[in-house]
Protein backbone atom coordinates (compact mmCIF):
# COMPACT_ATOMS: atom_id res chain seq x y z
CA UNK A 1 0.00 0.00 0.00
CA UNK A 2 3.22 2.40 0.36
CA UNK A 3 3.05 3.82 -2.97
CA UNK A 4 -0.92 4.20 -2.88
CA UNK A 5 -0.78 5.88 0.52
CA UNK A 6 2.15 8.51 -0.76
CA UNK A 7 0.42 9.26 -3.93
CA UNK A 8 -3.05 10.25 -2.15
CA UNK A 9 -0.86 11.71 0.48
CA UNK A 10 0.28 14.40 -2.18
CA UNK A 11 -2.60 15.05 -4.06
CA UNK A 12 -4.12 15.79 -1.08
CA UNK A 13 -1.42 18.06 0.30
CA UNK A 14 -1.22 19.59 -2.79
CA UNK A 15 -4.97 20.17 -2.69
CA UNK A 16 -5.84 21.71 0.54
CA UNK A 17 -2.65 24.44 -0.11
CA UNK A 18 -4.77 25.45 -3.59
CA UNK A 19 -6.34 29.02 -3.07
CA UNK A 20 -9.16 27.75 -4.82
CA UNK A 21 -9.83 24.97 -2.46
CA UNK A 22 -9.15 26.80 0.91
CA UNK A 23 -10.97 29.58 -0.43
CA UNK A 24 -14.25 27.18 -0.23
CA UNK A 25 -13.75 26.10 3.25
CA UNK A 26 -13.62 27.94 6.71
CA UNK A 27 -9.85 26.85 7.22
CA UNK A 28 -7.41 23.80 6.04
CA UNK A 29 -4.71 22.40 8.00
CA UNK A 30 -1.42 20.46 6.58
CA UNK A 31 1.38 19.05 7.95
CA UNK A 32 3.30 16.20 9.91
CA UNK A 33 2.69 13.74 12.46
CA UNK A 34 4.92 10.87 14.52
CA UNK A 35 3.72 8.06 16.95
CA UNK A 36 2.39 4.45 17.45
CA UNK A 37 0.97 4.69 13.80
CA UNK A 38 4.40 5.98 11.95
CA UNK A 39 5.22 9.26 10.30
CA UNK A 40 3.63 10.54 7.98
CA UNK A 41 1.77 13.54 6.21
CA UNK A 42 -1.85 14.76 8.08
CA UNK A 43 -4.90 17.30 6.01
CA UNK A 44 -8.05 18.48 7.76
CA UNK A 45 -10.33 20.98 7.76
CA UNK A 46 -13.06 22.60 9.97
CA UNK A 47 -16.56 22.37 8.93
CA UNK A 48 -18.11 24.25 11.84
CA UNK A 49 -15.56 26.35 13.30
CA UNK A 50 -14.87 25.67 16.97
CA UNK A 51 -17.12 22.75 16.91
CA UNK A 52 -16.34 19.79 14.38
CA UNK A 53 -13.29 18.84 12.05
CA UNK A 54 -12.82 16.58 9.67
CA UNK A 55 -8.97 14.83 8.80
CA UNK A 56 -6.52 12.54 6.46
CA UNK A 57 -4.20 10.54 8.81
CA UNK A 58 -1.18 8.97 6.75
CA UNK A 59 1.15 6.66 8.70
CA UNK A 60 4.46 4.74 7.57
CA UNK A 61 7.01 2.99 9.40
CA UNK A 62 9.52 0.19 8.70
CA UNK A 63 11.23 -1.63 11.52
CA UNK A 64 13.65 -4.99 11.74
CA UNK A 65 14.01 -6.84 14.71
CA UNK A 66 14.17 -10.45 16.32
CA UNK A 67 11.55 -12.55 18.62
CA UNK A 68 11.39 -15.72 19.39
CA UNK A 69 7.63 -18.35 19.64
CA UNK A 70 7.73 -21.50 20.92
CA UNK A 71 11.22 -22.18 20.70
CA UNK A 72 11.70 -21.13 17.42
CA UNK A 73 13.97 -18.02 16.67
CA UNK A 74 13.02 -15.44 13.77
CA UNK A 75 14.11 -12.51 12.08
CA UNK A 76 11.14 -9.67 11.54
CA UNK A 77 9.94 -7.03 10.09
CA UNK A 78 7.60 -4.94 10.94
CA UNK A 79 5.71 -2.62 8.98
CA UNK A 80 3.19 0.03 9.97
CA UNK A 81 1.30 1.78 6.67
CA UNK A 82 -2.21 2.75 7.26
CA UNK A 83 -4.86 5.57 5.79
CA UNK A 84 -7.49 7.31 8.36
CA UNK A 85 -10.24 9.26 7.91
CA UNK A 86 -11.54 11.10 11.31
CA UNK A 87 -13.80 13.10 12.57
CA UNK A 88 -13.23 16.02 15.54
CA UNK A 89 -15.91 17.40 17.96
CA UNK A 90 -14.81 19.70 19.91
CA UNK A 91 -17.24 20.21 22.91
CA UNK A 92 -16.59 23.08 24.91
CA UNK A 93 -15.59 25.30 21.38
CA UNK A 94 -11.60 25.15 22.51
CA UNK A 95 -8.52 22.92 21.03
CA UNK A 96 -9.71 19.68 23.30
CA UNK A 97 -11.36 17.29 20.90
CA UNK A 98 -13.35 14.04 20.86
CA UNK A 99 -12.59 11.55 17.65
CA UNK A 100 -13.97 8.61 15.61
CA UNK A 101 -13.47 7.23 12.26
CA UNK A 102 -11.57 4.44 10.81
CA UNK A 103 -8.38 3.20 8.93
CA UNK A 104 -7.54 1.39 6.59
CA UNK A 105 -4.82 -0.77 8.07
CA UNK A 106 -2.04 -2.77 6.33
CA UNK A 107 -0.25 -3.16 9.34
CA UNK A 108 2.21 -6.66 9.09
CA UNK A 109 4.61 -8.61 10.58
CA UNK A 110 6.81 -10.34 7.99
CA UNK A 111 9.18 -13.56 9.98
CA UNK A 112 12.10 -15.63 8.53
CA UNK A 113 13.01 -18.13 10.90
CA UNK A 114 16.98 -19.06 12.00
CA UNK A 115 17.98 -22.52 13.12
CA UNK A 116 19.44 -22.68 16.62
CA UNK A 117 23.16 -22.38 16.59
CA UNK A 118 22.82 -26.62 16.82
CA UNK A 119 21.28 -25.81 13.37
CA UNK A 120 17.97 -26.93 14.22
CA UNK A 121 14.57 -26.09 14.59
CA UNK A 122 12.17 -27.34 17.66
CA UNK A 123 8.32 -27.03 16.85
CA UNK A 124 5.81 -27.71 19.63
CA UNK A 125 8.59 -29.60 21.59
CA UNK A 126 9.83 -31.62 18.52
CA UNK A 127 13.35 -30.78 17.18
CA UNK A 128 13.90 -30.57 13.46
CA UNK A 129 17.55 -30.04 11.72
CA UNK A 130 17.40 -27.26 9.42
CA UNK A 131 17.21 -29.26 6.41
CA UNK A 132 14.53 -31.34 7.56
CA UNK A 133 12.43 -28.17 8.00
CA UNK A 134 13.44 -26.22 5.25
CA UNK A 135 12.90 -22.82 4.65
CA UNK A 136 10.31 -21.50 7.59
CA UNK A 137 8.69 -18.35 7.34
CA UNK A 138 5.78 -16.77 9.58
CA UNK A 139 3.44 -13.89 8.62
CA UNK A 140 1.02 -11.97 10.64
CA UNK A 141 -1.67 -9.33 9.47
CA UNK A 142 -4.93 -7.77 10.70
CA UNK A 143 -8.11 -6.35 9.49
CA UNK A 144 -7.93 -4.39 7.10
CA UNK A 145 -10.64 -1.74 7.89
CA UNK A 146 -9.66 -0.72 12.10
CA UNK A 147 -12.53 1.33 13.89
CA UNK A 148 -10.90 4.18 16.00
CA UNK A 149 -11.88 6.55 18.93
CA UNK A 150 -9.96 8.84 21.27
CA UNK A 151 -9.34 12.04 22.37
CA UNK A 152 -6.81 14.74 21.77
CA UNK A 153 -5.76 18.13 21.26
CA UNK A 154 -5.57 20.95 17.92
CA UNK A 155 -7.25 23.94 17.52
CA UNK A 156 -10.59 23.96 16.66
CA UNK A 157 -10.94 27.69 15.25
CA UNK A 158 -10.30 29.31 12.04
CA UNK A 159 -7.00 31.20 13.07
CA UNK A 160 -4.36 30.79 10.72
CA UNK A 161 -0.81 29.52 12.24
CA UNK A 162 1.24 27.28 13.31
CA UNK A 163 -0.40 24.79 15.46
CA UNK A 164 0.41 21.38 18.02
CA UNK A 165 -1.81 18.55 17.56
CA UNK A 166 -2.03 15.36 20.02
CA UNK A 167 -3.84 12.25 19.64
CA UNK A 168 -4.42 9.42 22.01
CA UNK A 169 -6.49 6.68 21.28
CA UNK A 170 -7.22 2.96 20.59
CA UNK A 171 -7.60 1.52 17.26
CA UNK A 172 -9.61 -1.96 17.22
CA UNK A 173 -7.48 -4.13 14.44
CA UNK A 174 -9.66 -7.46 15.45
CA UNK A 175 -7.58 -10.81 16.26
CA UNK A 176 -4.34 -11.01 14.03
CA UNK A 177 -4.40 -13.75 11.48
CA UNK A 178 -0.91 -15.84 12.04
CA UNK A 179 0.62 -17.94 9.60
CA UNK A 180 3.64 -20.58 10.03
CA UNK A 181 5.14 -22.47 7.10
CA UNK A 182 7.86 -24.97 6.93
CA UNK A 183 8.89 -25.97 3.13
CA UNK A 184 10.16 -29.21 4.70
CA UNK A 185 6.53 -30.02 5.76
CA UNK A 186 5.32 -30.99 2.77
CA UNK A 187 7.09 -34.86 2.71
CA UNK A 188 7.05 -35.27 6.55
CA UNK A 189 3.15 -35.36 8.23
CA UNK A 190 4.83 -35.12 11.83
CA UNK A 191 6.30 -31.91 10.90
CA UNK A 192 3.18 -30.67 9.48
CA UNK A 193 1.58 -31.66 12.58
CA UNK A 194 4.11 -29.81 14.78
CA UNK A 195 4.25 -26.70 12.79
CA UNK A 196 0.51 -26.27 12.75
CA UNK A 197 0.65 -26.54 16.74
CA UNK A 198 3.50 -23.82 16.41
CA UNK A 199 1.13 -21.77 14.21
CA UNK A 200 -1.63 -22.56 17.13
CA UNK A 201 0.51 -21.15 19.45
CA UNK A 202 1.49 -17.96 17.60
CA UNK A 203 -2.28 -17.40 17.04
CA UNK A 204 -3.01 -17.46 20.65
CA UNK A 205 -0.13 -15.48 21.77
CA UNK A 206 -1.27 -12.58 19.29
CA UNK A 207 -4.64 -12.68 20.70
CA UNK A 208 -4.24 -10.01 22.78
CA UNK A 209 -3.65 -7.45 20.07
CA UNK A 210 -6.95 -6.82 19.32
CA UNK A 211 -6.60 -3.33 20.63
CA UNK A 212 -4.01 -0.80 19.10
CA UNK A 213 -2.70 1.89 21.03
CA UNK A 214 -2.60 5.08 19.80
CA UNK A 215 -0.36 7.87 20.53
CA UNK A 216 0.35 10.67 18.04
CA UNK A 217 2.10 13.96 17.61
CA UNK A 218 2.22 16.66 15.33
CA UNK A 219 2.21 19.99 13.75
CA UNK A 220 0.06 21.81 11.17
CA UNK A 221 0.03 24.98 9.53
CA UNK A 222 -3.67 26.26 9.37
CA UNK A 223 -4.77 28.67 6.26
Amino acid sequence: MKKNTIGLAVAALALAASPAFASGLNSVDVGLSAGTLGYGPQVGMTIVPNKFDARLNFGYLSYSYNTTSNGVYYNGHLKLDNLGLLGDWHPFAGSFRITAGAFYNDNRFNLTGQPSGAGTYTFNGTTYTAAQAGSVNANVSFNSIAPYIGFGWGDGGSGAGLHFTSDFGVMYQGSPSASITATGAAADPALAKDVAAAQSQLQSDLNSFQWYPVIQLGLVYRF
